[in-house]
């Protein structure tokens, strides 16, 4: 019954790499007949697979490991359009069973694979942009963390009961809180809480806990959740490190203290982060007001000499340390020219005419701040085409090296030193020139 599969991979224009890939997955699937059977009488769907595993190492990867992907390549809607946030939101949501984490972590994991594999087939058959993909991404992460944070939620509060009048939010930093989400890509994410009474608040169970470790644990339950394993893998390893006060820092910080401490002791690099962040999660409320300290720190009147010096000498820290570029390949994140010499841009941009314009505190994504940036006269017309083709050129190049499982390096060609030349022209027109200090003027 395999007979056609492999007859299909030997047509494919990537015969090399398609037929060790499926030999892969029919070991994994020769006890389910029923899929060989089903590929055999829908040549459609066996044309879909043949060319997914051809082209894309991470698919290939993936359906060997869960065959029950396949399922996804038999769905007609796997050609159609694809699912929005308010769907992908509700897709994790609809997952019951809290009284088993197990159980509910895998149908989760199984929905999170699902729609990840429908976006990526989206991405390699070029039905839709690396930008909308990376997006969509990030809003089903938005719905796995949600559904998270309700299972972390019930357990927590069986244990110890529930503080009343309390509030709990998770925050998106980076590329999630960016709207920017590669496959496999970690999340960076913040926990407040908010509860009447301060820390002298109590939950209300049999094993009564302090307000602060109440959500201490809640934020540790999430943590867990998110990275345990499960017959169907894990969902997403989790960064906590942009909190305030870093790794020494408590994992969980009330509203109060978090506002404390931008206003008083964030860095600079730290605000930059903030340009970038958003509610995920949690109470609506409690996000609102994490958005007014947001827009407040965002506001801050800066002296632009100052915070030049410090994002040019952050970002040449950076790269001097994370940059894997070399004369055959270049890093599309942290060199030179990259993707994070724009963010630094329009981090930059933000920080210092927000004052001024508050039109610059609401997007979290690169094109929604290019656009803004252009609104408000910071970047003329021209610059603002560039950017946005330098940012689309960079990310579609990035998801083509993950779904390849390639580290994020491409060889350099006329796009990519185009793209580099764009963001590195627009850097210095704002007055920041990101090129280490040995190499300025080559």
């Amino acid at each position: 019954v395999s007979r056609p599969l492999l007859e299909a991979a030997a047509q494919s224009w990537q015969r090399l790499p398609a037929l060790p890939r499926l030999l892969a997955l029919l070991h994994n699937v020769l006890r389910r007949s029923a899929y060989l059977a089903l590929l055999d009488e829908q040549p459609a769907a066996l044309a879909r697979l043949v060319e997914a595993v051809a082209r894309s190492a991470l698919l290939a990867e993936r359906l060997a490991a869960y065959p029950l992907l396949l399922d996804e390549l038999l769905d007609a809607r796997v050609v159609g359009a694809l699912p929005g946030r308010d769907e992908l939101i509700a897709a994790c949501a609809a997952i019951d069973g809290d009284d088993d984490a197990e159980a509910t972590l895998q149908a989760l994991n199984e929905v999170r694979q699902a729609l990840s594999f429908r976006i990526a087939l989206a991405v390699r058959d070029g039905r839709q942009s690396a930008v909308s993909s990376a997006q969509q991404l990030a809003w089903l992460a938005d719905g796995v963390v949600m559904r998270v944070l309700a299972l972390a939620e019930h357990e927590v509060a069986g244990a110890h009961g529930r503080v009343p009048g309390a509030r709990f939010a998770v925050l998106g930093y980076g590329s999630l809180g960016g709207e920017e989400l590669g496959f496999g890509s970690d999340l960076d994410l913040v926990f407040l809480y908010d509860a009447p009474g301060g820390d002298g608040a109590h939950s209300d169970g049999a094993r009564p806990l302090e307000a602060s470790r109440w959500f201490a644990r809640l934020a540790q339950k999430v943590v867990a959740l998110l990275g345990a394993v499960t017959a169907a893998g894990r969902l997403f390893d989790v960064d906590v490190r942009l909190r305030p006060d870093g790794a020494k820092g408590l994992l969980v910080s009330s509203l109060a203290s978090f506002a404390d401490y931008q206003r008083a002791r964030a860095w600079t690099w730290e605000h930059q982060a903030l340009v970038r962040a958003r509610f995920v999660a949690g109470d609506a409320s409690l996000g609102g007001d994490f958005e007014q300290v947001r827009a407040q720190t965002l506001a801050v009147a800066r002296e632009p000499a100052a915070l030049h010096a410090d994002v040019v000498a952050m970002r040449r820290r950076m790269r001097a340390e994370l940059d894997r570029s070399d004369a055959a390949a270049f890093d599309l994140k942290q060199g030179e020219g990259g993707l994070v010499d724009l963010e630094f841009l329009l981090q930059t941009l933000v920080l210092q005419g927000a004052h001024g314009d508050e039109l610059l505190l609401s997007p979290r994504n690169t094109p929604g701040l290019i656009d803004a940036a252009h609104t408000v006269s910071l970047i003329d017309e021209a610059t603002v085409g560039a950017l946005h083709r330098a940012h689309a050129l960079m990310l579609a190049r990035g998801l083509d090296c993950t779904l390849d499982r390639r580290p994020r390096r491409v060889p350099y060609d006329d796009g990519i030193e185009a793209a580099r030349a764009d963001i590195r022209s627009a850097a210095r027109a704002q007055g920041l020139d990101f090129m280490a200090a040995d190499k300025v003027g080559a």
